[in-house]
């Protein structure tokens, strides 16, 4: 059988009869099996889309194929392009099959040229490329005798055609076990002959052609820094990888923040969903409410349902809502509240009073955020046999919740990934906050995730002091009007992260809100247009990363999240006591690594945890700036 992907389509709903048939001819006739490797509906080629099927043969070349059901008594009239169909006594035009095959070829050439290994140096013949793309019309409803009596080859040619007979197992093509005729059919289909690739360009090949082999961030309004967003999509690709890799039951994924682990988990949900039928019911759950609507929206640029009918988003608490049916705070109670929480969600399940059905497969995304009981919870929603995946990050773990997954039944032993390279950030922001972090910059690229080897250099973090909160609000204001209206910044793209807190030796305690009130009062009265993120439940529930808004959030919610630029405030008033100096230094190394391209540090007093900052940075002449007022004529470049 030749390496089909996925493995099988027979119980997809997508899959029509025409294509099922067509999946199995392929598989067998395409010989000698191992040169051969075929997509069903890979996410490459035109309008977003692409073709029914792709075809790689080893020594000659990619074939797209349009698969089409018509009876040749369905086809009324044909142009170049439309064909007039009729079907239940109605009409409908129909887009000529050929036009969207070749679209499709269009479009994959296109996105192969921007590969050098691809491209044909010497440009022989005017083509740009070394692989040859052609493309076929599958009518497997009719015989190509018949096709050509009613005419239908001057529009489409017979040689970029298969028929109900070419298909049929006891014909020439299927039958021939040596696969010379098979082969013979489809170089007629190809613009010139190929040479082939080597293994480390086939594998960069089949990590283009996916499937889900990108997946397209939600748009923030506005471009935002547009080399930076290209080049970080180009390596999301990196991700779709390591998600086509994986295998089937229990997996762990680990890495720092940046490295994109949910994003490996939405390529796999995605995956799960579209081609595995038997997954009927997918959950994917958090801690962090805010981040719930930012994963719903990635599966939704992926043109997956949520909800009921697609995969089910939850966070921790709302998780436990909706076991239990009952109204449940989702903050600012005592801890003792939600420990009551998870022990009557326990009760509930253990009672086998639960309604809510078990899941086929389970994500569970920042799962360091979850002690063992909280687990304990998702993991009897989990149907034996079915796929879990966990993405943690130990260097982010605000909680110091402790957890076993043995114990837990959770079987990854040998099935945990580790992704080392970071480049959701800039190379400055990375280094600075591994330092911050206690550990040592790591210089070496992740090849097997990341073949182009690429890094991305921005500003370095920059800490300012100010002699009061009134002065810090100042320069925040003048600072995000400079980025917005000069420096190629949108406000969506922009976030202020804030700690308001006091911490104790086992938990933390909110403190007054004096700090995000006077910054989103003074944004708001100089005409910047501001979300207050973390203002209740309501603000995180209804969070969009897409509006033309400044984001105004406070640290813990901003786990998982990302921005272009980030304001990191109040954190000067931390103190770092010998009981909580270690999960204070993890606390603000997540809000640092929420920026991607900028950081910038204002502060008023000169803390341990500023002058820690400091000694992070790498550049003597960049470490810090101190300004006093008049604000206005403050610069804040390094």
């Amino acid at each position: 059988m030749a390496k089909m992907i996925p493995e099988e389509i027979e119980g997809l709903d997508v899959a029509t009869r025409c294509e099922k048939d067509l999946f199995r001819f392929l598989s067998e006739a395409a010989r000698p099996h191992e040169t051969f490797t075929c997509w069903y509906k890979p996410s490459i080629g035109y309008s977003g889309g692409g073709p029914d099927f792709l075809l790689y043969g080893r020594d000659l070349g990619l074939l797209v194929l349009e698969v089409r059901d018509w009876a040749l008594q369905q086809i009324t009239a044909i142009t170049p392009q439309r064909f007039s169909i009729r079907i239940s006594g109605k009409n409908r035009k129909e887009e000529n099959p050929d036009r969207v095959a070749k679209a499709h070829v269009y479009a994959i050439a296109e996105r192969l040229t921007g590969i050098l290994r691809f491209k044909d140096d010497h440009n022989a013949r005017g083509r740009p490329l070394e692989i040859p793309i052609g493309r076929v019309v599958v009518f497997s409803n009719i015989q190509s005798q018949a096709y050509c009596q009613k005419g239908f080859q001057w529009l489409i040619p017979l040689e970029r055609a298969l028929f109900q007979d070419d298909l049929d197992p006891a014909g020439g093509l299927f039958a021939d076990s040596s696969g010379k005729n098979f082969r013979e059919r489809i170089s007629e289909c190809l613009p010139f002959r190929f040479k082939g690739v080597n293994q480390d360009e086939f594998e960069l090949l089949t990590d283009i052609i996916g499937p889900f082999a990108r997946i397209e961030l939600p748009r923030r309004h506005g471009e935002g820094k547009d080399r930076f967003k290209k080049e970080v999509q180009t390596l999301d690709e990196a991700q779709a990888t390591l998600a086509m890799q994986l295998g089937r039951g229990h997996q762990i994924i680990k890495g720092p923040p940046g490295s994109g682990k949910t994003l490996v988990l939405i390529h796999r949900c995605g995956y799960l969903y579209k081609y595995h039928p038997r997954a009927k019911r997918i959950l994917f759950v958090c801690y962090n409410i805010a981040l719930v609507s930012y994963i719903k929206q990635l599966l939704l640029e992926k043109g997956i349902q949520t909800g009921e009918r697609g995969i089910q988003v939850f966070h921790f608490f709302e998780l436990c809502s909706s076991i239990l049916k009952e109204t449940i705070h989702f903050e600012n109670e005592e801890f003792e509240y939600y420990s009551r929480v998870i022990a009557n969600t326990l009760k509930t399940i253990s009672e086998e009073q639960n309604t809510v059905k078990p899941f086929d497969a389970i994500f569970i995304d920042e799962a360091q955020d979850f002690n063992g009981e909280m687990l304990s919870i998702i993991m009897a929603l989990h149907k034996p046999g079915g796929d879990l995946v966990i993405a943690l990050d130990s260097f982010q773990d605000l909680y110091k919740r402790k957890r076993s997954w043995r114990s837990l039944g959770i079987q990854a032993s040998g099935r945990t990934r580790t992704l080392k390279q970071v480049y959701r950030n800039t190379e400055e922001i990375k280094e600075f906050s591994q330092r911050f972090i206690g550990e040592k910059p790591d210089q070496n690229l992740q090849l097997t995730l990341l073949p182009m080897g690429l890094v991305l250099h921005g500003d370095v973090p920059l800490l300012c002091q100010f002699p009061n909160h009134e002065a810090v609000e100042t320069f925040l204001t003048n600072d995000i009007k400079e980025r917005v209206e000069r420096r190629g910044y949108k406000r969506s793209e922009i976030a202020i992260i804030y700690d308001d807190k006091v911490y104790g030796a086992k938990r933390f305690t909110y403190d007054n809100r004096a700090l995000p009130m006077g910054i989103l009062k003074k944004l708001e009265r100089d005409g910047i247009p501001t979300k207050w993120v973390s203002q209740d439940v309501r603000s995180k529930e209804t969070f969009d990363v897409t509006t033309d808004k400044v984001s105004l959030i406070s640290i813990h919610s901003s786990k998982g999240l990302d921005f272009d630029l980030v304001y990191l405030i109040g954190v000067d008033h931390i103190n770092l006591s010998d009981s909580v100096r270690k999960d204070l230094i993890t606390l603000v190394y997540v809000a640092m690594t929420r920026a991607k391209h900028r950081l910038v540090i204002p502060y008023i007093q000169e803390s341990a945890l500023i002058r820690k900052m400091k000694d992070c940075l790498t550049t003597p002449q960049s470490q810090f700036s101190l300004f006093t007022l008049p604000i206005e004529s403050a610069d804040c470049d390094a």
